[in-house]
């Protein structure tokens, strides 16, 4: 009798591998302390490891298609130089990326999972590294009263351009706003950076930024670090933090323009064309409001993020925009501070091909993970309605469980997904679509994570998704069912620096 399906068999071997990496990890961890490497003449060093097992069971593809069932797993090892003046930061990471088990025939129809896209975009190998400068900048501090400026290789995310000085307002957005158009993606292994400059003025509760880049290479492709010189970003940003006249609110205006003409092949709408490279330059204007109220027992808190784009996509003329609107209420001296939320986005799709004009909302360069943890989607001809439920058992545990209803907004469009551009040239835009076959029933989505701090310099999480698919799903594939499930470790390993220098 066999216990395990052959490729059952294979991703618990790829699992039981995870958890044999995971011992060493374990005994340096219940070693260390919480300390922060310190090298002479004011150098700051760190090192951070992370540590992926993933497990995929996409939706069943239509015989010929490819293997939905695989898992894999992966590892990602910074190292950090910080040096510090008075009027003057250096900012060195050097990043090395490294894969076990990324499966050979995880496409058709289109990528089974994000396994899929690390294997295609990583030199279509089975265990893929690299070594690369992660960042590399300096930031000058008060080069006029209250100007901050930073050039070189940096990261960015929209939406944290400024803080509020409120740990609730601060807590909404890094779980529902941080990275919603301008992101790192920052889940994927590989991640993204961005070359260029940032200044930042602040004046009381003003802060104003300007932002000028370029993306590297990275998300799913192996060859991550090089700059990707035909997208040139540009943006500025309002932020109004809390006042007295503007209690436990914090709200923000911006413009972004994108501009790509990198030689890529695909072209990511409903006309099924191909074009010789990209011709894509958007405009898009927003607004957002966070705020977090004191209300009986708790605080209630609000979100309102809306962004209307205007610009040119291949020749045609682009109008579009996404709104998303969410409140919710959190017992903060109940046992656990059990938190409940809901809310919706809609983002816009095109609901005519052969007319001249584009109407799919563009992400542009987003983290596309935080609003869409099973992956299946990403945020662009999407109407998606969602509950969630969070709590800490305590200071160590934090839960969290997510109920999607997941629909199309035209069913004229596709069902996208994708994260933004990953390559300068080849085949892969950046976001890809299947069919909507007629329909707008996408499917709905239960999704669950846990985060558990081990010791100050130990954490582990993990997370389930399942959707059971609908009509936009089952005319393209045999399956309506899929799972994704994964556990990470991260460890800060700092005090192995200062063993080593001892």
């Amino acid at each position: 009798m066999r216990l395990l399906a052959p490729r059952s068999r294979r991703r618990a071997t790829v699992l039981v591998v995870a958890l044999i990496a995971l011992v060493p990890h374990t005994v340096a961890a219940q070693a260390a302390a919480p300390t922060t490497a310190t090298a002479p003449a004011g150098f700051t060093l760190s090192l951070r490891d992370w540590t992926r097992a993933e497990s995929w069971q996409y939706f069943e593809p239509n015989p010929g298609g490819g293997d939905p069932d695989y898992a894999f797993v992966a590892n990602r090892l910074q190292l950090e130089l910080r040096r510090a003046w008075r009027r003057a930061e250096v900012q060195l990471t050097a990043q090395h990326v490294g894969f076990v088990g990324l499966p050979s025939t995880a496409s058709g129809p289109g990528p089974l999972g994000l396994g899929a896209l690390y294997y295609d975009q990583g030199g279509r190998t089975t265990h893929p590294q690299q070594l690369w400068l992660r960042y590399a900048n300096v930031r000058f501090t008060q080069v006029l009263p209250g100007l901050d400026i930073r050039v070189g290789r940096m990261g960015y995310t929209s939406g944290a351009e400024a803080t509020s000085g409120d740990a609730r307002i601060e807590a909404v957005k890094r779980s529902r706003l941080d990275a919603r158009i301008l992101g790192e993606f920052e889940w994927s292994i590989w991640q993204r950076g961005y070359d260029g400059v940032r200044a930042d003025w602040s004046h009381g509760p003003v802060t104003v930024t300007g932002v000028g880049v370029r993306p590297t290479q990275g998300g799913f492709a192996k060859v991550a670090g090089p700059t990707i010189d035909d997208i040139d970003v540009y943006g500025g940003t309002i932020t109004v933090r809390p006042t007295s006249a503007l209690e436990h609110t914090q709200v923000q205006g911006f413009v972004l323009r994108y501009d790509d003409d990198r030689h890529v092949t695909q072209r990511p709408d409903n006309m099924g064309l191909t074009a010789p490279r990209v011709d894509v330059g958007i405009t898009s204007t927003g607004g957002t409001l966070v705020g977090a109220y004191p209300a009986g027992p708790g605080a209630v808190d609000v979100l309102a993020w809306g962004v209307l784009q205007r610009g040119d996509w291949y020749g045609q003329d682009h109008r579009a925009g996404t709104l998303a609107l969410e409140a919710g209420y959190q017992w903060t001296s109940a046992p656990w501070t059990p938190w409940v939320r809901a809310g919706l986005l809609r983002a816009t799709g095109d609901d005519d091909p052969t007319d001249n004009e584009h109407g799919t909302y563009f992400p542009v360069l987003p983290t596309v993970r935080r609003f869409s943890q099973t992956t299946v989607f990403s945020t662009m001809n999407v109407h998606d309605t969602f509950v969630q439920v969070l709590a800490r058992p305590s200071k160590k545990v934090a839960l969290r469980l997510d109920v999607h209803d997941l629909r199309l907004a035209e069913s004229r469009d596709l069902w996208y997904i994708g994260s933004g551009a990953t390559l300068e040239e080849g085949a892969a835009f950046g976001y890809s679509g299947r069919r909507s076959n007629g329909s707008t029933a996408l499917g709905t989505s239960i999704e669950g994570s846990a985060d558990v701090t081990l010791t100050p310099v130990w954490s582990i999480n993990g997370f389930v998704g399942h959707v059971d698919g609908g009509r936009v799903v089952t005319g393209t594939f045999k399956g309506d069912r899929f799972w994704f499930a994964y556990v990470e470790q991260v460890l800060r390993l700092d005090d192995v620096i200062k063993a080593l220098r001892r």
